[in-house]
């Protein structure tokens, strides 16, 4: 779990008074959300619509923002455009009129509501974008890569490297793709 560091929390408080079914819309911004370090997702913006269920809310969540990083080909930085859409419920611990704790949920690592009935949409953001994230990043889709004998950046320019120098241990390899 990443440190606190955004203000992504809204109070659910009135609507789980609410009957089953009963909503509420709210948009957002946030300067940062730390995803693995040292990855960041940056200048959020966003909106949610909370759903009341019997067990808490479902948080319908659209978001996009900015992460940098860089092209696992040349390895310059790159800052990508990334948008998650997602939604997943959110459950009450307590009964939000008596404070009677509530049964936990049956499903695996769920996210929870608060003890001051606030759900933080942070922590859902940060799980999602790191699964929407490519696992290779790249500067643009048809990316050179570098030279892996002398580095040059083929996107620019040509090196002098021969093909001809092979690593010995593949040149069973290559008398294979010959005949």
């Amino acid at each position: 779990m990443s440190p606190v560091e955004h203000d992504l929390k809204f109070n659910v408080a009135q609507l789980l008074r609410e009957i089953i079914g009963a909503q509420r819309s709210y948009t957002f911004t946030e300067e940062r959300i730390t995803l693995d370090p040292p990855l960041v997702l940056r200048a959020i913006d966003g909106k949610v619509q909370f759903t009341r269920t019997a067990s808490g809310v479902i948080g319908v969540v659209n978001a996009q923002g900015i992460v940098a990083t860089e092209c696992t080909r040349c390895l310059k930085p790159i800052d990508m455009q990334v948008a998650v859409r997602f939604y997943d419920e959110f459950h009450s611990r307590f009964e939000v009129n008596t404070g009677i704790p509530l049964p936990a949920p049956d499903e695996e690592d769920p996210f929870f509501i608060d003890e001051q009935h606030m759900v933080d949409i942070g922590e859902a953001i940060r799980e999602y974008t790191l699964i929407e994230l490519p696992m290779r990043p790249l500067c643009m889709p048809d990316c050179k890569g570098l030279c892996p004998r002398c580095g040059v950046d083929w996107n620019n320019e040509q090196c002098t490297c021969s093909d001809a120098e092979v690593d010995e241990r593949l040149e069973v390899l290559r008398a294979l793709l010959n005949n």
